[in-house]
């Protein structure tokens, strides 16, 4: 229970990482408002908290659109009266939205994965700031991805985005400190979501061979590191990025292609 009676707004909560974090939190103590553009998915996510007692409710946004946004931390305040905790996890991740050649990249693709995996940041942070001003504390965890250092093939507007989050991540930190306002980043690296494809357990088998520790990470995986930058335990962290991907970004290559030596072991 770290986060009892914390008001937490999860941004894209209604399926994959966000809604793995949103489920976290309330078993954390945590009232939870989902807010996602998928308003099926969204509604059945809060109904599904409410159902184990957590107080939660449900705001269809699109983060790109200042007046949405503007009305969701005004749906939350009016139902639980303030915000305690933002998660920015939505995102443009994946898909033919996305997922394109620098050659094929078009400026309304740029502009659309910008005004979500940027400006939906910038939105909800400053209404959710303006929130926590009053009070001296609170928390805004960006999610970012290993592409904000390390490139992805076909996703140049993607990781460009997640660069700027990380760097956005940085220069809210140091404004919003002397208010005791903490913002972080996560960083999460091939994380295995219904959004993701391929998703079978081959494929996953496959993706995973080229992490250190041999597997996808799963939504929980990141949900944990989510936890702990929310909690009392992150009290004096902020301006930082926790990287959760298995290892995957610390080798210079990959298994494939590396030599791979046989450990003698003990005795």
């Amino acid at each position: 229970m770290r986060l009892a009676m914390k008001v937490a707004v999860v941004t894209g909560g209604a399926q994959g990482i966000g809604l793995a974090i949103a489920t976290r939190f309330a078993a954390e103590g945590a009232m939870v408002v989902i807010a996602d553009i998928d308003e099926e998915r969204g509604a059945h996510a809060a109904a599904t908290l409410q159902e184990t007692g957590t107080p939660a409710l449900f705001v269809a946004v699109d983060v790109a659109h200042a007046g949405q946004v503007a009305r969701l931390f005004a749906r939350t305040v009016e139902a639980f009266g303030r915000v305690d905790v933002l998660v920015n996890n939505a995102a443009l991740a994946h898909g033919p939205g996305v997922e394109r050649h620098f050659l094929d990249t078009d400026e309304a693709t740029w502009d659309r994965v910008m005004a979500v995996n940027l400006k939906g940041v910038y939105l909800c942070a400053w209404h959710a700031a303006r929130q926590m001003v009053a009070r001296r504390a609170g928390c805004i965890i960006n999610m970012s991805s290993c592409g904000a250092t390390r490139a992805h093939r076909h996703r140049v507007a993607y990781d460009a985005a997640k660069g700027a989050v990380e760097a956005a991540t940085r220069a809210m930190a140091l404004d919003l400190a002397p208010w005791g306002i903490r913002v972080n980043a996560i960083a999460p690296g091939a994380i295995a979501v219904e959004r993701r494809s391929p998703v079978g357990p081959e494929a996953q088998r496959t993706v995973g061979d080229v992490v250190p520790l041999a597997r996808l990470g799963t939504g929980a995986d990141v949900a944990g590191a989510a936890v702990y930058l929310a909690s009392d335990d992150a009290a004096y962290v902020t301006g930082t990025v926790v990287t959760v991907d298995g290892g995957l970004s610390t080798q210079l290559r990959s298994p494939a292609v590396d030599v791979q030596i046989t450990p003698v072991g003990p005795g």
